[in-house]
């Protein structure tokens, strides 16, 4: 019973702390909406640039110039909002006009098409037309874009045609050496024609599927960071409660509490329930506010209780090995915060960790963080069953277990001095 008082004292207490709520709530929900929205785009198939400004200049005689300004218009890329083009493309009467339009600002790049260009295209004979790009040398991005987008365009129009005139010279050659050939040329568009309608009509001789596997649904990037913003702030609120312990002593407190007829392991485990309990209420508000509010999918519903109960066991754990043989509160909360940020990087709680090399990868996973984000995003990102993350879960008991063992001597020797 006394246990039982201990610990909703404990956690009654920090839940009234603003200052507490504020780290142990907002904080993660308010960081990871925010890194939600720098990344979001980046994994689900779309592209966070569109609608790219580029002054164009064709000053074209032919028609191929039209040609490549229209097929420009039409690229289009997936985006949040839908399928937006990837450029934004203003014509302009001159080079001058459209380079003042990039020195303004008005354009990222601008692209001038030469008289020329059709006929270097159509006369082999003709010389090379130049395509001239302008480019805003402050940006990044968009430039690398116009002019590759520009060059790949270039080299297809080039290489149509080369194959037009290479088709041409050949059926030159042929009705040359067989003058027959030349009424058979002539019916050429209409047998072509016929032969297409009759292949239509037939059962079709091979079927192309395309199948996007591990798709069928888009990637939410909060499904990423909001579990690892709870993560993170987790270990902030389960090492402070822990060392809530050195800051009771230092008050003199707890050895009051000791002088009481309650024993030091009830006093002990009280404090470690409240800071288990703080934890366990601190996820399940965020795992329910995230996703009645951003609609995060955290997965399975067992899975996420499990596996959040693990966590709060082990970064508790954790926190009480710290507190046990920490000289103060001071020390304690210096080494606590130090843990706590080290832990955040190399777990993946601000980047994810894609392509890292071996030893950092194998160095992550001596973090409490790795384990429980691997967890959580297996069940939010890949809809992966309980018995997905049970070895997740499992390490996560062992490390607190461990950390409580070693904790709970070190405690016994500070109350028994």
């Amino acid at each position: 019973m006394k246990l039982l008082t201990i610990t909703l004292k404990d956690t009654l207490t920090r839940f009234r702390d603003v200052r507490a709520l504020l780290y142990m709530l907002v904080a993660p929900l308010a960081i990871g909406l925010i890194m939600g929205a720098a990344f979001g785009g980046q994994n689900d198939g779309s592209s966070p640039i569109y609608a790219i400004p580029l002054a164009v200049v064709n000053a074209d005689t032919g028609d191929l110039g039209q040609t490549f300004v229209d097929i420009l218009t039409k690229i289009e890329v997936d985006t949040a909002e839908g399928k937006q083009s990837l450029f934004a493309v203003t014509p302009y009467a001159d080079a001058e006009a459209a380079r003042a339009a990039v020195e303004r600002g008005e354009a990222d790049g601008a692209l001038i098409l030469p008289p020329d260009f059709s006929a270097a295209l159509k006369n082999a004979n003709a010389p090379r037309a130049r395509l001239d790009i302008y480019t805003d040398p402050t940006l990044r991005i968009p430039p690398v874009i116009i002019r590759s987008v520009t060059e790949r365009l270039a080299l297809g129009f080039q290489s149509a045609a080369l194959g037009a005139r290479l088709a041409a010279e050949q059926i030159t050659t042929a009705v040359q050496a067989d003058p027959a050939l030349q009424t058979a040329l002539a019916d050429l568009p209409q047998a072509i024609a016929e032969a297409e309608a009759d292949f239509a009509a037939e059962q079709p001789r091979i079927r192309l599927q395309r199948q996007t596997l591990g798709g069928g649904k888009s990637f939410n990037v909060l499904g990423y960071f909001m579990p690892s913003m709870a993560i993170f702030f987790l270990m902030f609120a389960v090492f402070h409660g822990m060392r809530s312990i050195l800051e009771e002593e230092k008050k003199g407190t707890l050895p009051r509490l000791l002088t009481t007829p309650t024993r030091p392991a009830e006093i002990l485990a009280g404090k470690i329930g409240g800071t288990l309990l703080t934890g366990l209420l601190q996820m399940a508000v965020l795992v329910l506010v995230s996703a009645l509010l951003f609609g995060v999918h955290w997965g399975n519903p067992w899975g996420v209780a499990l596996l959040s109960f693990a966590t709060v066991a082990g970064a508790a754990g954790l926190g009480a090995f710290l507190a046990a043989f920490a000289r103060d509160d001071n020390q304690a909360g210096i080494i606590g915060t130090f843990v706590a940020l080290v832990f955040g990087i190399l777990g993946g709680n601000f980047i994810m960790l894609q392509n890292v090399p071996v030893w950092l990868d194998l160095l992550s996973k001596a973090t409490l963080n790795r384990w429980a984000l691997d967890g959580f995003t297996a069940l939010a990102l890949d809809n992966a069953p309980l018995h997905a993350v049970l070895p997740h879960i499992a390490i996560l008991l062992a490390l607190g277990a461990a950390f409580f063992a070693l904790a709970l001597l070190g405690f016994r020797r500070r109350f028994t001095r």
